[in-house]
């Protein structure tokens, strides 16, 4: 199978020294991944040379074997990579219904706006429910779930997920992970770098470890979940053997 996105011995950084010291990755198409390791390892760099916030110094990017390099991250958003940041991006005095309008300002077709947006609604019914509530007064977890919905307005092929579940509580993380599931089985490609290791690597199709700047395992998510070795070093304890 080919892969939707490629990754070529990136080399980036922030000024201070690189972070990703020569990451080779490849993502097949309609699957989740999920990146793990310590803190410091590039998992969130990853995403941003893939989204264009970061360009690598040495290396390459390819979505569906284009070259995006020197694409900005307007133009590599209107290829179908979508990045949700770790941090909250709704605006709060805004209903749920602008917040999902907002996702398609990149888009000219108002008609296709309406319709893509009816299509996340349908996808996440929170957004049907809560249409008029201004977002701020959603909690976290119904938060992420608007966020999830309004990049579906944008029709991505790849969505670059940093941290979804960060401060939520265990039944508002269990949310956010079916509805990363149901983004997959909807044909999206999905990127993940998530804290709760273990539960996202529960979500995904495939794994890969990340350690001081490079990818040092590949398997698939079950696979790592299993290994030993893995758990003990960036899962906090053992493994949980597959039922």
């Amino acid at each position: 199978m080919t892969p939707i996105v490629r990754i070529e011995g990136v080399v980036a950084g922030y000024g201070a020294g690189d972070i990703l010291k020569g990451v080779d990755l490849e993502v097949e198409r309609g699957t989740v991944t999920c990146l793990i390791g310590p803190n410091g390892a590039g998992k969130s760099t990853v995403l941003k040379t893939v989204s264009g916030l970061l360009r690598p110094s040495k290396g390459h990017v390819y979505l569906e074997d284009q070259e995006i390099d020197r694409l900005s991250p307007k133009a590599r958003l209107l290829l179908g990579i979508v990045h949700v940041p770790q941090e909250r991006s709704l605006f709060p005095n805004m209903t749920v219904l602008d917040n999902l309008l907002m996702g398609g300002y990149a888009i000219k077709d108002a008609g296709l706006i309406r319709k893509r947006v009816a299509e996340a609604m349908e996808a996440f019914p929170i957004c049907r429910d809560r249409t008029h509530a201004h977002a701020g007064s959603l909690s976290g977890g119904e938060q992420k779930q608007v966020e999830l919905a309004r990049t579906l307005v944008l029709d991505p092929k790849v969505i670059l997920l940093d941290e979804p579940s960060i401060g939520l509580d265990p039944k508002s993380r269990g949310l956010v992970f079916a509805s990363i599931t149901q983004l997959a089985a909807t044909g999206r490609t999905v990127v993940l770098v998530e804290q709760n290791a273990r539960s996202g690597l529960a979500v995904a199709d495939q794994g890969a470890v990340l350690e001081s700047g490079r990818v040092r395992l590949r398997a698939s998510g079950r696979e790592l979940l299993d290994d030993p070795e893995v758990a003990r070093l960036y899962l906090g304890g053992h493994s949980v053997p597959q039922s």
